[in-house]
């Protein structure tokens, strides 16, 4: 089958398109034929070595899958070939205590799902939820790792409610862009975050009631209490992490809730505790997203509920020019590639 391999971390470039075996079913594994994989800004990180959690090379990475059931493992009870499906960020046991608990997200034993930059892509039978046979590929492919952690963030993180006002940070981007649309739909008012004026319009298109523009100093808060009276905001959804950080934190009204979705970047962040008491914040990682919120973001897109943001469809020849453009924020939406 034909497959964008990295051999190493590096630039754009460092993908060759090479043909490789057909990867093996296991026993609780599902093979599907892709039909289209997002690329994400975790992709980036992976391929430019920022990320290197469970990184060996040579490698075939893409987890924002969608495609057809082709060939089922003896232990897999719930696809069948024929199946659309679409995946979450990765896999977990089914049997530890977070599992058991409702929170597989912090499985011990998780695995990420990679393989969606290839023809064809082998992972565990936890990793996926059968979508509509109506639902493009396109948008159920970024349906579980973008829009999917933007439920878990909005709805079951921050609690966002009617009369909250709500910041998103990194708007336009795979995730930011769910959580506006998610929290304006739950009847918040939503402030975007974003690095460009050009993508302001899209932004308020999407259900944002306000765009600030991250200033040439990277200081916005002044710029969101002035929206707010002087309050801040309830809800921070934190889709980009340390170089937004603390100009976040300082938007943030008393007893506000701060969700950390992303770190984009390897910047630290220092700060005083004393600014969190004096606040009476409440600061929670969202991590990903679990099959119950997939099987429910599917739900909300296939009821015209969500509109999953799709900016440009590419080759899988063409995955290089593909990073580079969500590398550069180029393009407003997810980019994804087919095979």
């Amino acid at each position: 089958m034909k497959a964008a391999v990295l051999r190493g971390p590096g630039p754009p470039s460092a993908f060759t398109i090479e043909d490789v075996p057909l990867p093996i079913v296991r026993d609780d594994d599902v093979l599907i034929k892709v039909g289209a994989c997002g690329v994400s800004y975790k992709d980036v990180v992976e391929r430019n070595g920022v990320y290197r959690r469970d990184m060996s090379f040579p490698i075939v990475i893409g987890f924002e899958i969608a495609g057809v059931v082709e060939r089922v493992g003896a232990r897999v009870a719930d696809f069948s070939p024929g199946d659309h499906v679409c995946t979450k960020a990765f896999s977990s046991c089914g049997r530890c205590h977070y599992c058991r608990t409702g929170r597989e997200t912090t499985c011990r034993q998780r695995r990420p799902v990679r393989g969606g930059y290839a023809e064809y892509a082998c992972i565990p039978q936890d990793a996926f939820a059968r979508i509509p046979v109506d639902m493009p590929f396109e948008t159920a492919c970024i349906l579980g790792p973008g829009a999917g952690v933007a439920l878990n963030a909005v709805r079951d993180v921050a609690r966002v409610t009617l009369t909250d006002v709500v910041l998103v940070t990194g708007a336009s981007g795979g995730v930011g862009l769910p959580s506006v649309q998610l929290a304006a739909r739950a009847g918040a008012r939503v402030i975007a975050l974003t690095r460009t004026d050009e993508k302001s319009a899209r932004l308020l298109e999407a259900g944002a009631d306000d765009v600030v523009v991250i200033p040439p100093d990277g200081d916005f808060s002044k710029m969101v209490r002035a929206l707010t009276d002087g309050n801040g905001v309830d809800v921070v959804i934190d889709t980009v992490g340390s170089r937004v950080f603390n100009a976040a934190f300082d938007s943030l009204a008393l007893h506000g809730r701060y969700a950390l979705v992303g770190q984009l970047h390897d910047d630290e962040v220092s700060m005083s505790p004393a600014r969190i008491f004096f606040k009476r914040a409440v600061l929670a990682g969202v991590g990903s997203v679990s099959r119950a919120q997939l099987d429910d973001i599917i739900g909300l897109t296939a009821r015209g509920c969500l509109t999953p943001m799709i900016g440009k469809v590419m080759p899988l020849e063409e995955i290089a020019e593909a990073h580079r453009l969500v590398e550069s924020a180029a393009v407003f939406g997810r980019v994804v590639v087919t095979p």
